[in-house]
């Protein structure tokens, strides 16, 4: 399965209010229609609601779908359009999904591949 839209890399640290509380946190990626960040290890499970302030002061909200260790994929409420993802530095020819691989529910595959390497079974 074929994400809908295509990640871009990003490393920034960003204002956001993760079940009503506010919280710095690093973005890792943006897409249209979602984003990593790192939130620490406890809270933000599966099903909270985020809101989150991107770089240039553009606004978004949506829900946590996945958790793996300090990290979480969030899926926007309303995608943001492919040109307010140019504008905030990015383009469409970056080629970031190459370099990270998941599966078809968004989850990282490289502690998988790791954990998998030498096994016989």
């Amino acid at each position: 399965m074929m994400r809908s839209y295509n990640r871009f890399a990003m490393d920034e640290t960003i204002e956001a209010k993760i079940d009503g509380k506010a919280a710095a946190v690093s973005l890792y990626n943006l897409s249209s229609g979602g984003c990593m960040i790192e939130v620490g290890s406890d809270g933000a499970p599966a099903g909270t609601e985020v809101d989150l302030v991107l770089p240039k002061g553009v606004t978004t909200s949506g829900t946590v779908v996945w958790r793996i260790e300090k990290n979480a994929g969030i899926k926007f409420a309303v995608p943001l359009h492919t040109s307010v993802v140019e504008q905030l530095g990015y383009s469409q020819d970056e080629e970031f999904d190459r370099d990270d691989p998941r599966d078809r529910f968004g989850i990282p595959l490289v502690d998988r591949l790791h954990m998998a390497a030498g096994r016989l079974d």
